[in-house]
């Protein structure tokens, strides 16, 4: 068995008219690269492509350098002699055809596929071609000629939220999609209320009417436009965003408190006092994220390990350091105490329980009389529907519903946006998100 059969097996080129007669391996600016030296001939009968005349002539032959596939671990290329014919009956030109490669092209099919297929994975396109000899402007061009994803159908249970890209129409990008299944159903240009509301507008209706929940921040161009398109879903404000006002509002406060406490520290003239009051301003800075910690979704051995404090040269558990913090500023002990009720609410209450146990936390809320929680009482009351909402059951999944699956897909927006070191055309960024995010959708020949 020859060596060269042994190859034309090895690396699979499928066509059978293209005879590999020998190979080697030479430089190519300055890149090892493997080459197979080829025949094409034709198995078939050949008929002129104007008359269908089977009597031809070779008018000449002319080389053609096709880039292929990765062989035995380098770049390769195929380089063969292109015959062409000329009809002996109508005295039309033409040339015999590979199906390895295109008309006018000089970069197989094989290796096509594979820049596709390739651009399914988290890298730039800069990356993307280095790894397969190729120009970066060849695979773009090549990605966005072979892929247009179009949008999928709305779905029982939707997610909407926003990523920054800087686009034509804003700072912002909209994203849509299935935390059910997991899929990403569209991303358009521009969270803008006129822009989102024409986009769903031109749904048809029955699509939209069979969406039964709508998952979303507290943005109120949201809230606009599934009340008024969604007519028959329940919107909901996603459990994170609701609680992080809180969260906010609290952290706020520490903020203050801990400067109130540093231009106290440097208009005293007692030099131990001043000390004091900066190490209890640094604690404040220093374990503010177990200041926020949620005392109802973690562990008790949470708290009660210890830690080493330096500034204090002891050791105390978490549960010592949190009361020292708060037990020195009266209205920081009420912003935590208020801070954990809320959490209490997120994880113990239900929906036919929140209406009445937000009210019991607004009462609680106003009699502390910390402004940094007026704003978060207002935003509660406007939202109180959505955020009771929150605490609905799904049935299929037996879960509440969060917009926890969106998050981590804008994740996979930014990432996608970092590796690329930004996309000034957004179809192209779009296209590559929908096809990195949607295990769904398959390449083509």
């Amino acid at each position: 068995m020859s060596n060269d059969y042994y190859i034309q097996n090895s690396i699979n080129i499928q066509d059978f008219n293209l005879k590999i007669k020998s190979t080697d391996t030479i430089f190519i600016n300055g890149n090892k690269t493997f080459v197979l030296y080829c025949e094409l001939s034709n198995t078939e009968p050949i008929t002129c492509p104007e008359c269908g005349s089977t009597s031809y002539k070779i008018k000449d032959y002319y080389e053609r350098k096709i880039k292929y596939v990765e062989c035995f671990g380098l770049p390769s290329m195929i380089k063969f002699k292109q015959k062409r014919l000329m009809c002996k009956d109508c005295n039309k030109v033409f040339t015999l055809s590979s199906n390895i490669v295109q008309k006018h092209s000089n970069i197989s099919s094989p290796l096509k596929m594979k820049i596709l297929n390739e651009s399914r994975e988290k890298q730039s396109f800069k990356s993307l071609s280095k790894k397969l000899g190729i120009s970066s402007t060849t695979s773009i061009t090549l990605f966005s000629n072979s892929i247009n994803v179009s949008r999928n159908p709305l779905t029982e249970v939707i997610c909407i939220d926003e990523f920054k890209a800087s686009t034509s129409l804003g700072k912002y990008a909209f994203i849509l999609g299935d935390p059910l299944t997991g899929n990403i159903l569209d991303i358009l240009p521009s969270r803008k209320q006129e822009y989102i509301y024409s986009y769903f507008n031109n749904i048809p209706k029955e699509e939209r009417f069979q969406v039964k929940y709508v998952i979303s921040d507290m943005f109120e161009s949201y809230r606009t436009v599934v009340r008024e398109l969604f007519i028959n879903s329940i919107h909901i404000a996603d459990r994170f965003h609701w609680i992080r006002c809180t969260t906010e509002s609290f952290n706020k406060l520490r903020i203050n408190t801990m400067n109130k406490y540093l231009k106290i520290a440097e208009k005293s003239l007692d030099n131990d006092e001043a000390r004091e009051l900066r190490l209890y301003a640094k604690l404040m800075k220093s374990y503010y994220k177990l200041l926020l910690a949620n005392k109802y979704r973690k562990e008790e051995t949470y708290f009660s390990t210890e830690l080493y404090i330096p500034s204090l040269r002891k050791h105390l558990t978490r549960q010592e350091i949190i009361e020292f913090i708060i037990n020195s500023d009266k209205d920081l002990e009420e912003g935590y105490i208020l801070l954990q009720s809320l959490y209490k609410i997120s994880v113990y209450s239900s929906y036919d329980n929140f209406v009445e146990d937000i009210n019991d936390w607004f009462i609680e809320a106003k009699n502390s009389n910390i402004n940094e929680f007026k704003k978060t009482i207002t935003t509660y009351k406007s939202w109180i529907k959505e955020i009771r909402n929150s605490f609905i059951i799904h049935p299929k999944t037996n879960k509440m519903l969060t917009n926890g699956y969106m998050e981590g897909k804008n994740n996979l927006c930014k990432a996608i946006k970092r590796l690329g070191f930004g996309y000034k055309d957004f179809e192209l960024l779009r296209n590559r998100i929908m096809l990195i995010g949607n295990k769904n959708i398959t390449i083509k020949n």
